[in-house]
């Protein structure tokens, strides 16, 4: 993602999630950045967050359990989602 399309999205998590204020921008534009590594990672993709919803709001998910330090449970609650991205997103080869 670009910085505008970042600055979007935080702008779209703070109102969501009913972040104070006082928590800094760039503690949530990291975990912003760790989620789209994270699930474009995994799903072997490089994702549009702005097309695919369902991708997007599994994002935005994954800064909300980030934030509060409880990515594990997170992983084990939408591992569904990440398999469903990575069946979407699969490139099959010929390569064996």
């Amino acid at each position: 993602m670009n910085d505008a399309q970042i600055k979007e999205l935080l702008k779209e998590i703070r109102g969501e999630q009913h972040i104070s204020p006082l928590e800094k921008d760039e503690i949530i534009i990291g975990y912003i950045k760790e989620a789209e590594f994270d699930i474009n990672d995994k799903s072997g993709e490089k994702i549009n967050y702005e097309v695919d919803l369902k991708a997007r709001g599994l994002l935005k998910n994954y800064v909300l359990y980030s934030r509060y330090k409880t990515l594990a449970e997170f992983k084990q609650l939408y591992v569904g989602d990440y398999a469903e991205l990575q069946a979407k997103y699969y490139n099959s080869t010929s390569v064996q």
